[in-house]
């Protein structure tokens, strides 16, 4: 990619990038010439990450304001600047919400939203300086039942409302996004999804239009749109990342009558 797409020297954020899709997304952001930060909770979980990219590593729990304004503070002493940032940061834990202690619920809040909202105000003023761009980390469960992930599925709807506020509150230095990935293969999901067989995952991806389950280089490349001069028309959008789903509700239910 070349031209608006160039990321050439742009410093750029990305949060849970130990592993998974944040770091496919760092590793990719890498390779098109950006100065990648990468982050975890702990520095000795991104030792393979800064190897593979020669990433500044930085340490912090997104539910800790002050702990993330470290890390936004280190960025602006090693770089002076912050062009982008994926907020990646998230999980979902299984509950029936019959089952589910207000605790365990606020937890999932947390994590996935006010993680989200708390990342990115620690990147804000040096996103503003340099006219940057951000980048949210949502999912499709936002938008559809998720019955066993239903606290996973209300935070990431928040993620893609908060995506909107930022964008209009922000506008015109800072431009937000969302990007809501569907299933995507990395070694939790081959693990927990998938009963790590390869048979199950070619059988989940019949299930998306384009035949197959995703995998981190997809969402990368959605983010290295949105990072880049490309989008520069585009702010408080939601972009799914999904393959496409091949049935809706209709197709769902006639289903159900044929079994």
């Amino acid at each position: 990619m070349g031209g608006g797409f160039d990321l050439t020297g742009r410093v750029v954020w990305v949060t849970g990038s130990s592993r998974g899709i944040g770091r496919g997304v760092a590793e990719h952001l890498a390779r098109q010439g950006a100065s990648v930060v990468v982050h975890a909770r702990k520095l000795e979980a991104l030792e393979e990450v800064v190897a593979a990219t020669g990433a500044l590593p930085v340490a912090a729990d997104v539910r800790d304001e002050e702990a993330l304004g470290a890390a936004a503070e280190e960025i602006r002493t090693r770089f002076g600047r912050l062009d982008g940032l994926v907020a990646n940061v998230g999980g979902a834990a299984m509950g029936a919400l019959a089952e589910l202690d207000v605790e365990r619920f606020r937890r999932q809040l947390d994590l996935n939203l006010t993680g989200t909202f708390a990342v990115a105000r620690a990147a804000y003023p040096l996103l503003r300086a340099a006219r940057g761009a951000a980048v949210l980390v949502s999912a499709t469960a936002a938008t559809s039942a998720t019955p066993l992930f239903g606290a996973y599925g209300a935070a990431k709807a928040g993620v893609e409302h908060l995506t909107r506020s930022l964008a209009a509150e922000w506008g015109p230095e800072v431009r937000v996004n969302c990007v809501s990935p569907g299933l995507i293969r990395t070694a939790g999901s081959m693990k927990a999804v998938f009963r790590d067989s390869e048979e199950l995952a070619a059988k989940a991806g019949r299930t998306a239009g384009v035949g197959r389950v995703g995998e981190p280089q997809d969402i990368a490349y959605a983010c290295h749109y949105l990072l880049s001069d490309a989008a520069g028309y585009v702010s408080g959008a939601v972009l799914v990342v999904d393959g496409g789903p091949t049935e809706g509700p209709a197709q769902r239910i006639l289903r159900a009558l044929e079994d």
